[in-house]
């Protein structure tokens, strides 16, 4: 008889490990069927004691101990694996299970547990040593895949795979069709969109292949058990999509190099304009580059920006207009020499906002308190909460004033259609947003249609982005409301966005800004990544922001009275730490209201054995972000 410890693989079971006897031959790695309150959860084994070596440990125990329901499978995963979720859980504050749910879906677990999966290959022979390196790579799209593809085939000519990761399957498909060619029979892509059939099908045949392969996958499958990968390259690492947005707030940049290091592996970081904070790492030597990085944008398109407060609009005498004068012309200029054109809007709908003319008060959501954003219904108009889904008429007063003085601001991208049909109906226009395209398939199919369409107008939000490649024409309606959030990141953020815009016009790319005097702007004009990276550095350091500081964001939510009473408890239990609490940007949320505590520590002292403790003995009604994409 033997007292077996597992990992249960659940989100919803606060326990890093649980115990269970079973009388059943069982190793280490295997996965389990084990009782959890009221339901059964796959779990894995990782320690096995004999119950006479631990006899008084066992009587002493305030719960009896459960018996193991089904013995799954054989170990599925290498002990490095194991070791780096361990090491994860401990960097994350989250339970080990939590951490390998996240890397595993659910549909291979379920498929190892009835034996459709086969065993994991061994290593190959006469594959040549592994070194540990690790790189950035920071160059324009084009020259990356070029480099990736001959870094590939030298991979497989050492009878090495390669796992290519990405923060979305919208850039899986684009990245496999610039990889692809030559090596398809051995080239495979996993991500969460696609069916649990084709998930299962695809594991199984990259497990058996007796060649190496390529596999381009989102993060969630970074555990596949295939031995002879030397590589994992991380492209397009500026990405927020590498960070969970919910339990246990993985990132899977922080696991893919913990993994690399145990595994003794290459790790690659790419993207256009590398995250500051790994730039930063690569001026200390913690990373070295993959070939010279380059902080210069080459000229592929003329640049223009320009300055909403010249402008105004000659049909109203209004100093406010949704097309400059500029836009105008390059509109006109698309349609005559029967070329593409798109339209970035920052928020979607008709107005991201409406204050009120008296008093100033922002139209704010009952439920939520978030700001809410004008959309056109039919031939009404209606507020729409982007938060909590909360709906109410435009016709209402000011709820502090009681004016009927209600001004919409700001430019979504409802209104920058209606705008573009009305000054030019001899335009097809076409829009992609979550409003217009609720699936990735409605998406691709009105991309497509655009792309087909010369001298037609797409309109978007961000989303967007990932549905065209080099088109002719570019430009910026506003994107002046992203300034407005406080967010330690938010200039990277729009920096970022307007490089990926840029890398994606031939020709023109127009900028309309009421803040064309900010430095970032004046960065994209010249081209020059540099200078933008040195000033948000400076200011980082200065300010104690990451990478020089870890953050760590403790959140609550709940009813107002309980959650400032735990919040105010756990700070007297932290005051060694400096923590400061504050509510969310969005109080309430569905009633809800949501207070967070952030903590900031030294660079490299996280983990702290003793802080983490607390953070993991918190109870479910908490939860812990390390380094959190934002404080709002």
């Amino acid at each position: 008889m033997n007292v077996v410890t597992v990992i249960p693989l659940s989100r919803g079971i606060f326990k890093d490990q649980l115990s269970y006897f079973t009388s059943s031959k069982v190793q280490l790695g295997s996965l389990v069927s084990v009782p959890v309150r009221n339901k059964t959860v796959h779990a894995l084994v990782v320690k096995i004691e004999k119950v006479q070596d631990i006899k008084a440990k066992v009587k002493s125990a305030p719960f009896s101990i459960k018996k193991i329901e089904k013995i799954q499978s054989t170990p599925i995963f290498s002990p490095a694996f194991m070791d780096t979720a361990i090491s994860a859980s401990q960097y994350f504050a989250a339970t080990p299970g939590s951490i390998i749910e996240s890397l595993v879906p659910k549909a291979i677990l379920e498929a190892y547990g009835e034996q459709k999966i086969p065993k994991t290959a061994h290593e190959p022979e006469n594959t040549t040593p592994l070194k540990n390196e690790h790189y950035v790579f920071q160059s324009d799209d084009n020259e990356r895949m070029s480099t990736y593809k001959s870094f590939i085939r030298e991979s497989f000519a050492k009878k090495r795979s390669v796992f290519f990761c990405l923060p979305s399957a919208q850039k899986i498909e684009r990245v496999y069709n610039s990889l692809e060619k030559g090596i398809d029979a051995y080239t495979f892509i996993l991500h969460g969109k696609m069916s649990k059939t084709e998930i299962i099908s695809t594991w199984k045949n990259i497990l058996t292949s007796k060649r190496p392969v390529l596999i381009i996958a989102t993060g969630g499958f970074l555990a596949i058990p295939r031995c002879d990968i030397g590589a994992i390259i991380l492209d397009f690492e500026n990405s927020t999509g590498y960070k969970m947005i919910q339990r246990p707030f993985i990132d899977y940049r922080v696991f893919a190099e913990l993994y690399a290091r145990n595994t003794n592996i290459k790790l690659i970081f790419g993207d256009m304009f590398l995250r500051v904070e790994t730039l930063e790492r690569e001026t200390r030597k913690d990373l070295v580059p993959f070939v010279p990085l380059k902080f210069r944008m080459l000229e592929q398109a003329q640049k223009h920006i320009v300055d909403m407060k010249e402008q105004k609009d000659t049909a109203t005498k209004k100093t406010f207009t949704v097309l400059s004068e500029e836009m105008n012309d390059l509109i006109n200029y698309t349609k005559k020499e029967n070329e593409r054109l798109f339209i970035l809007a920052s928020r979607r709908g008709l107005h991201p906002v409406t204050i009120c003319g008296d008093c100033g008060a922002l139209v704010t959501c009952d439920s939520c308190s978030a700001p809410m954003t004008v959309h056109k219904k039919g031939t009404a108009q209606i507020f729409i909460c982007h938060k909590c889904g909360n709906r109410k008429a435009t016709e209402m007063k000011c709820n502090k004033c009681d004016s009927w003085k209600l001004t919409p601001l700001g430019i979504g991208s409802e209104l920058t259609e209606k705008e573009v049909t009305a000054a030019h109906p001899e335009i097809k226009v076409f829009r992609i947003d979550s409003d217009t395209a609720t699936t990735h398939k409605k998406a691709q199919t009105i991309a497509t249609s655009f792309l087909n369409s010369a001298g037609s107008v797409l309109v978007g939000t961000e989303m967007a982005l990932s549905y065209i490649n080099k088109i002719e024409n570019v430009a910026v309606v506003s994107i002046d409301s992203l300034f407005a959030l406080p967010d330690f990141r938010g200039d990277e953020r729009i920096f970022n966005l307007l490089l990926r815009l840029y890398s994606k016009a031939t020709k023109n790319f127009l900028i309309q800004t009421r803040n064309a005097k900010a430095s970032l702007f004046g960065h994209i004009a010249r081209g020059n990544l540099l200078e933008f990276y040195r000033e948000e550095i400076a200011e980082r350091k200065e300010l104690g922001y990451p990478p020089f500081k870890t953050f760590i964001k403790i959140s609550r939510e709940g009813r107002k009275e309980a959650v400032v009473s735990d919040i105010k408890k756990l700070e007297a239990k932290l005051t060694e730490y400096n923590i400061i609490a504050f509510p969310a940007f969005t109080q309430e949320i569905k009633n809800q209201y949501r207070m967070h505590m952030l903590i900031k520590l030294e660079q490299k002292t996280w983990p702290d054995p003793h802080l983490l403790a607390i953070l993991r003995g918190l109870p479910p009604s908490f939860s812990v972000n390390v380094d959190p994409e934002n404080l709002l």
